[in-house]
């Protein structure tokens, strides 16, 4: 990602509320995790479990921490 790009992203983000910060979070969490999927190839239980957890709210996910803690069970 070049830097005019990630100026544009962070000038949007700070037009928005607070309240639609913590759903933008679990949205690149979520990409974050399927780019992973895509290139690593994740099993479909894994993928089950994170998506349920995006799909939840609350608590945001941190996708990469996820995948170490699936990784080490």
């Amino acid at each position: 990602m070049n830097t005019t790009t990630l100026k544009q992203v962070n000038a949007k983000l700070k037009q928005l509320p607070e309240t639609l910060l913590e759903e933008v979070e679990r949205y690149i969490d979520f990409l974050t995790f399927k780019h992973k999927q895509d290139t690593e190839g994740v099993s479909q239980a894994h993928q089950d479990l994170v998506l349920n957890r995006v799909k939840e709210g609350g608590k945001s996910v941190d996708a990469f921490e996820m995948l170490d803690e699936l990784e080490n069970e």
